[in-house]
């Protein structure tokens, strides 16, 4: 839209210029004059067109803000210190439903909306099972609501710890770039 004013603009610009240029044929004082107006509209136009080049730029934080503005923190568990293996999951929810963070030894492993299903462990507790485009993990909550089991691709089971907010919205960042 902005691109098409710009347009409208030069052409009347151009026609404007023209029809001053014929009106001035043979009078030199109006053909400068016509030169130097022509220039003047010339710089403003090129202003112009730069600054609706910027305005349809997109600015990466603003779109960052926009996504995690869009999120509600619902959770996050991680591996605790001692564990074998580095595992974060964290839970948000939008308007199109849950998604879920997974990283792995500090890389992104999977995210996105996960097909979700109840199982047990090996021992029998009862966990949710996150199921997505990379793989099988899993978790589970404690009463407490800060602790709880992470349960690996491979079906190993971790004690797990609280993943704040702070952290998790970090992690959102990360995967997008941020």
């Amino acid at each position: 839209m902005k691109n098409n004013v710009i347009r409208r603009i030069v052409v009347g610009i151009v026609a404007a210029t023209m029809c001053l240029s014929l009106a001035a044929c043979g009078n030199k004082d109006v053909k400068q004059e016509v030169a130097e107006t022509t220039e003047e509209v010339a710089e403003v136009v090129e202003e112009t067109a730069e600054t609706a080049v910027e305005d349809e730029m997109p600015n990466p934080e603003e779109e960052l803000q926009a996504v995690q503005d869009s999120l509600v923190f619902m959770g996050g568990l991680k591996t605790a210190d001692d564990a074998a293996k580095k595992i974060d999951v964290c839970m948000f929810r939008n308007e199109q439903g849950d998604i879920i963070y997974i990283y792995n030894d500090g890389d992104i492993f999977d995210y996105g909306m996960f097909t979700t299903e109840e199982t047990k462990t090996d021992d029998g507790k009862t966990y949710e099972k996150l199921i997505g485009t990379m793989g099988e993990y899993g978790y589970y909550f404690n009463e407490d609501l800060v602790s709880g089991i992470i349960v690996d691709s491979e079906g190993n089971v971790y004690d797990a710890v609280e993943l704040d907010e702070a952290a998790s919205r970090e992690l959102v960042s990360k995967t997008l770039g941020g």
